[in-house]
């Protein structure tokens, strides 16, 4: 009777701190709330969503291969469409993910990862970078830089821009154990491919079963750190911004509405709810909001 009652010890042990884990997390955000479905069929296979700084309450994303170099603005409040943006000198090989950052001489940029594999088996490798637009209307938005990088991987889809105008860049393995580089700043403009090493990088401390992460978001005060997996949202508090040194630490898992083909992740400009966005036709776009500290509830 003694190992018998040992493992039915153990056994519920392990399952109140799985319990604890679990309800730790689920107190930190709200569960998904239905904004609104896209009503647009042009945004088809959203791959990437960033928060604009220049005009709250509007969030960018774009398509993946198979579109053109457009990224479309949508009203966070109902996911409609409100514009469109056609960026010159760029070319959409297969862009994975966008993000929101500062620009090199002041005002904010939105920045484009074409990093993925596209039909052609080939992988652009290439960061793009516009300046937000003053106004919120059908409009050509020209190219403010380029980076051109080569690593030792097939394919990325989670790009990272830090307020300080700092990329990061995470590969896609099977698995979710990928790599985070930070790339050079000196590469910006420069016409050939910059090399990034993996003293450049740091592993992710995840475990999946897919093909992971797909997307990701530093929060514009910088502190808060998501990356999405096919079927997971992963979240790093990181209050000294080392977003290297908070990879040697677990992450909490948040709520997560589950979603076909969901790929696209980011914060709202205040970091107070983050959402996401699936691929295919009328998607849902969903918000998490933070929970005020009042109604956390810490057990164990």
């Amino acid at each position: 009777m003694a190992p018998l009652f040992l493992c039915f010890l153990v056994f519920n042990v392990l399952s109140q701190t799985q319990a604890v884990s679990v309800k730790r997390q689920a107190t930190l955000f709200n569960q998904a709330v239905a904004v609104g479905n896209l009503t647009t069929t042009v945004v088809d296979e959203a791959s990437g969503l960033a928060a604009s700084r220049r005009h709250p309450g509007i969030l960018y994303t774009h398509n993946d291969s198979g579109d053109g170099p457009k990224i479309y603005a949508l009203n966070a409040s109902d996911a409609s469409l409100v514009a469109t943006f056609t960026v010159v000198a760029a070319v959409n090989h297969d862009w994975e993910d966008i993000a929101v950052g500062p620009c090199d001489e002041g005002g904010n940029c939105i920045y484009i990862g074409d990093f993925g594999v596209g039909h052609d088996g080939q992988s652009a490798k290439t960061i793009y970078r516009v300046k937000e637009p003053a106004t919120l209307v059908d409009q050509i938005l020209d190219l403010d830089s380029f980076l051109k990088f080569d690593w030792s991987s097939t394919e990325g889809q989670t790009l990272l821009v830090d307020n300080d105008g700092e990329v990061y860049v995470v590969t896609n393995v099977l698995g979710g154990r990928a790599k985070m580089y930070i790339l050079p700043y000196f590469a910006w403009g420069e016409p050939e491919r910059t090399y990034v090493h993996s003293t450049s990088s740091v592993h992710l401390p995840l475990h999946t079963s897919h093909h992971d992460p797909v997307g990701g978001d530093i929060s514009p005060n910088g502190e808060d750190l998501l990356i999405k997996a096919k079927h997971h949202v992963y979240y790093w508090h990181v209050p000294d911004r080392d977003y290297f040194r908070a990879m040697s630490n677990p992450p909490t898992e948040l709520p997560y509405h589950q979603e076909r083909l969901g790929e696209s992740i980011c914060w709202d400009v205040t970091g107070d709810k983050y959402y996401t966005l699936s691929e295919g036709r009328f998607a849902t776009l969903y918000s998490y909001s933070r929970k005020v500290p009042d109604s956390i509830t810490v057990v164990g």
